[in-house]
């Protein structure tokens, strides 16, 4: 443990430099570290951000992943000072501060709470995979179905690309989902078959969609008779594809297995790459 570490040693990002990694950290390299309280958290947070409040990362900071940079941040940037450098002394090495805190951020921000309806943090990478399949079911549902209810001929054309993106994303979990039962039935002498992907998608919920909205619920705020603007309905989808990758970099640090774990931050990548790409059709 380092016992002096001063201001001077933490690093300062801008809100620019910041956005910049994020943008082209497709394996999560960096880890947000938000140090607010939850209700702050809870009323838009980074997406991906992890909330530890500052209070109690002296006892959580094994939460955290040395072999990343941790960028913290708080509403002016003083806590998440204090959060640096309590880090720095605890032997983190690559400890970096977002200068001015998230009120200088003037990009996209997330609503909602630390703890995830689906995933507590304790479960099995199969368990984790087999979520992340049923939310990408229910998000292809949700834009199969969006995409019929829209008027707007360009909003329909936005919502089936994010179709497009959704099956993807749906095969590439499958087929790491395949690649690990079928390493333990090896392991176990079992010969039973695989379910194929179709099977297995007949077998999911389709309740949610990523960021554990119901999707029915999302859909009725479309069928509304005062829905009228479409371009509404393209940020609506806009706002999920943030939430997926809100949902997936936090989720990938709950997982033990590195190319599942890699797996899951591409996808994040993807998500945020679809929304920042679909913002500016």
């Amino acid at each position: 443990m380092k016992l002096n570490c001063s201001i001077d040693e933490i690093k300062r990002f801008a809100p620019h430099e910041v956005k910049r990694i994020l943008d082209n950290d497709a394996l999560g390299a960096f880890q947000l570290l938000d140090v607010r309280q939850p209700r702050e958290y809870e009323a838009g947070h980074i997406p991906g951000a992890k909330l530890i409040p500052l209070g109690e990362l002296e006892y959580r900071y094994r939460e955290l992943d040395n072999d990343q940079g941790i960028i913290s941040y708080c509403r002016f940037g003083h806590r998440s000072m204090a959060a640096s450098i309590l880090l720095c002394g605890l032997g983190f090495e690559n400890v970096y501060n977002l200068d001015g805190g998230v009120r200088t951020w003037d990009y996209e921000v997330v609503k909602g709470t630390a703890e995830d309806k689906l995933i507590t943090g304790g479960e099995e990478t199969f368990d984790v995979l087999i979520v992340a399949l049923m939310l990408e079911k229910g998000a292809l549902d949700f834009y199969s179905k969006a995409q019929r209810l829209v008027k707007d001929e360009k909003a329909a054309q936005v919502f089936q690309r994010l179709v497009t993106m959704e099956d993807t994303h749906l095969q590439r979990l499958y087929m790491r989902y395949s690649q690990l039962l079928r390493e333990m039935k090896s392991l176990l002498g079992a010969a039973d078959e695989l379910p194929s992907l179709d099977q297995l998608k007949a077998e999911l919920s389709t309740v949610y969609m990523e960021g554990g909205m119901r999707i029915n619920e999302e859909l009725v705020k479309i069928e509304d008779p005062e829905f009228t603007d479409d371009l509404e309905a393209l940020e609506m989808g806009l706002e999920k594809e943030y939430a997926a990758y809100d949902f997936y970099m936090r989720v990938a640090d709950t997982v033990d297995d590195h190319k599942t774990r890699n797996l899951l931050h591409e996808l994040a990548g993807e998500e945020r790459g679809i929304s920042t790409s679909c913002s500016g059709r």
